[in-house]
């Protein structure tokens, strides 16, 4: 795996109580980096890097839908027929649940075979996509350093079921960054895993990491809007207003 060298350092200044992790797509086995040596879902796997090593995983190593996910192997008919969620009721009837089979995100068949997970501290590749955990506070900041520089809003896009393929896969395949919210997730909810709920889980796809990275060094992010209270907030908006009425060219005129 070739790396880019980055200084990850900066999401220190977020305050994230747990690590970043990378994550990597790979369609070999990787040198350098151990083998899980437990069976995990993939879900799970984010906060097993967080606390430990760098590792790989494969097909073997998954305990839910991931390979079919990751194009390791083709789904099963009892898995896309819908019969397990529908039936157990978790959806109202099967079809609902036969029906997210047709449009999770997943990857082409065979293109990964092995998945690379480290601690941005440890992480010895340039990854794929880059999985936070943040609070309300930290996920306002790093949402917002994306459209700080360019303008664009974000979204978040999942399903009840199958968090992973939106969490990993989406943000690859998309080029977008995308989240939710602990809790949210009825596979998470579950296992019992242990997040604390409304935690956001942010992912942000390699295209996106090099601006948002530049724009979480920038004073102004971290800049405090907040007024003491609404009558001075909206005081001093009209007062901006009123200023740049006067000066701008396009109010000489105004209203034509």
């Amino acid at each position: 795996m070739s790396a880019t060298i980055r200084d990850y350092s900066v999401f220190d200044r977020l305050g994230l109580e747990r690590k970043p992790v990378g994550v990597k797509f790979l369609p070999d086995k990787p040198e350098g980096i151990e083998r899980l040596k437990v069976k995990r879902a993939m879900c799970e796997m984010w906060k097993e890097a967080q606390e430990g090593d760098p590792f790989y995983v494969q097909e073997e190593d998954f305990m839910c839908v991931e390979p079919f996910v990751l194009g390791m192997r083709e789904p099963e008919p009892v898995l896309q027929s819908g019969v397990v969620a529908g039936g157990s009721g978790m959806f109202k009837e099967i079809r609902a649940n036969r029906k997210l089979y047709q449009y999770v995100p997943k990857m082409l068949r065979g293109t990964v075979t092995h998945v690379a997970f480290a601690s941005v501290d440890k992480m010895t590749f340039d990854p794929d996509v880059l999985m936070v955990v943040a609070n309300v506070s930290q996920a306002r900041l790093l949402l917002r350093s994306d459209c700080y520089t360019t303008g664009d809003g974000w979204s978040a896009h999942g399903t009840p079921v199958i968090a992973c393929s939106w969490m990993y896969v989406y943000p690859v395949l998309t080029g977008k960054m995308n989240f939710t919210i602990t809790g949210l997730s009825m596979g998470l909810y579950a296992i019992n895993f242990d997040f604390p709920e409304g935690m956001f889980l942010i992912s942000i796809p390699w295209n996106m990491l090099p601006n948002i990275m530049e724009n979480l060094g920038d004073d102004m992010i971290y800049h405090d809007f907040k007024a003491p209270d609404r009558e001075t907030h909206f005081r001093g908006f009209n007062a901006k207003l009123d200023q740049l009425r006067k000066t701008m060219p396009a109010y000489k005129n105004w209203p034509v």
